[in-house]
């Protein structure tokens, strides 16, 4: 009997188990399907937005029918789904916040499509467009409550910019168009056009032609290389603050007093003195423009002062297969303090001539470093660091500590100059007085904001440098 009743009792608790998982995997099941179904709405209620907005270009296509009963019905039902869309979706709820979850292409097309509605109702001055709410940390920021600051980086992203800016244009178009169409006219492609005889612009700078396919793409080897990538990566830069401004529903002027101050790491240190000398629209497409400006020269300039050797394919293939990619001037080394680092470097620099001495020119972090020089002499230290590092999954954890292989990564940055590097010393000279003439592009007393040194704190003078030291 006994035997019985445990059997019984076992399928009751089995029973409530399966009920119980059942009732687990529906809640699962519905708050999927309802996820689904809200990104289903939010997708399909974007293609109707895209499609009005469509419709109201291709009116304005039309000769005489500017202001027209057809066009202002149109921007009418455009600004009614609007409308709706704001109440519906974002009554408690920041744009970029609802489409987070989303997958990339229906977040693209949400934001594209609200973005360019609200653009072309803007275009025609139609009265009661939904406001953007600004957000709340730039709220804290200007009453006190919050300090904000702008960062901006460096090289380092050479391969991959591109498809972020071609990103950006795509969804915030509106916004940057005209402002890429001028920075290209006034300066990057004026600038290419002028040192073609260098072969470093044979596809010379229309970044917007490139972004809205009016001409093909470069490859992605043209793209990154220095010469091209350090004034489009400070272009990408500078257009991220002017969306920045536009999404908050703020003035470049509004943003500006939002933050506390800015600072950049090696070329950053351009987009964050743009951004704090400029006080309204019109002065940060002025600074634009001398940024950009001083950036073509420190690519050109820097890239010609330290050409681009090939190297044997041996070399490269070893270190692609050893997992530290394509040699450059620039090695990245993490994990290994600079006491056993330094050994190496110098090590390596006795069998050097003085003008290929490798140094090590950024601390990142107290085992984090960049060691800079020729590749091929850079490619001879990763062979010495080689021998001590311990082989990828080594357990050590039964070796004494003293005893154990150090643990560190090397990786050569997709980058073709040595900055941070007496490798550029006296490049500066040539790009102040020939290039720019001994023009004074900025000075301490235009900074509306505090650019803050990377390196140390300290409020930073205007100085540039090619070394960026």
């Amino acid at each position: 009997m006994s035997t019985a009743n445990d059997r019984w009792i076992a399928a009751e608790v089995l029973r409530d188990e399966f009920i119980h998982d059942q009732n687990i995997q529906a809640s699962i099941d519905d708050t999927v399907e309802a996820e689904e179904n809200s990104q289903a709405t939010v997708d399909l209620f974007s293609r109707f937005l895209a499609f009005a907005a469509a419709k109201i270009r291709h009116e304005e296509a039309l000769p005489n029918t500017d202001c027209g009963p057809s066009l202002k019905a149109s921007l009418a039902v455009l600004l009614e789904a609007l409308s709706h869309f704001t109440a519906c979706y974002l009554s408690d709820i920041d744009l970029h916040s609802l489409v987070a979850p989303f997958n990339v292409d229906t977040r693209k097309l949400v934001l594209s499509s609200f973005y360019n509605s609200y653009a072309t109702l803007q275009k025609h001055n139609v009265p009661d467009i939904p406001i953007f709410p600004t957000p709340s940390l730039f709220s804290h920021a200007r009453s006190g409550e919050a300090s904000v600051f702008a960062l901006f980086g460096g090289q380092g992203v050479n391969e991959v910019y591109f498809d972020e800016l071609q990103s950006l244009f795509d969804i915030y178009r509106p916004c940057m168009e005209t402002f890429i169409e001028t920075t290209t006219r006034a300066v990057l492609q004026p600038l290419a056009d002028a040192h073609q005889c260098t072969s470093y612009y044979s596809y010379g700078l229309d970044a917007l032609s490139w972004l809205t396919g009016a001409t093909p793409r470069p490859p992605t080897a043209y793209l990154a290389s220095v010469p091209v990538s350090m004034p489009l990566i400070g272009l990408t830069q500078l257009i991220q603050f002017l969306i920045v401004a536009w999404v908050s529903g703020l003035s470049l002027a509004e943003l500006r007093q939002s933050l506390t101050g800015t600072t950049g790491h090696s070329q950053g240190l351009v987009a964050a003195v743009c951004v704090a000398s400029s006080s309204d629209d019109e002065s940060y497409l002025e600074n634009a423009l001398k940024g950009l400006k001083w950036l073509f020269y420190a690519g050109l300039r820097g890239q010609q002062s330290f050409p681009v050797l090939s190297l044997e394919p041996s070399i490269v293939e070893d270190a692609i297969k050893s997992g530290e990619g394509a040699p450059s001037p620039m090695l990245s080394v993490v994990g290994l303090a600079l006491d056993n680092l330094q050994p190496h470097v110098a090590g390596t620099n006795k069998h050097l001539p003085s003008n290929s001495q490798l140094q090590v020119s950024l601390h990142n972090g107290p085992k984090a470093f960049v060691v800079t020089g020729p590749p091929r002499a850079l490619y001879g230290l990763v062979s010495s660091l080689r021998k001590i590092k311990a082989p990828s999954g080594l357990d050590q954890s039964k070796i004494p500590f003293s005893q154990r292989k150090p643990v560190f990564s090397m990786r050569f940055l997709v980058v073709g100059v040595p900055y941070h590097s007496n490798h550029l010393r006296g490049v500066t000279d040539k790009v102040v007085s020939e290039d720019l003439r001994n023009e004074e592009l900025w000075t301490a007393e235009k900074l509306g904001i505090a650019v803050y040194n990377t390196e140390d704190g300290a409020f930073l003078l205007i100085s540039f440098d090619l070394s960026f030291r």
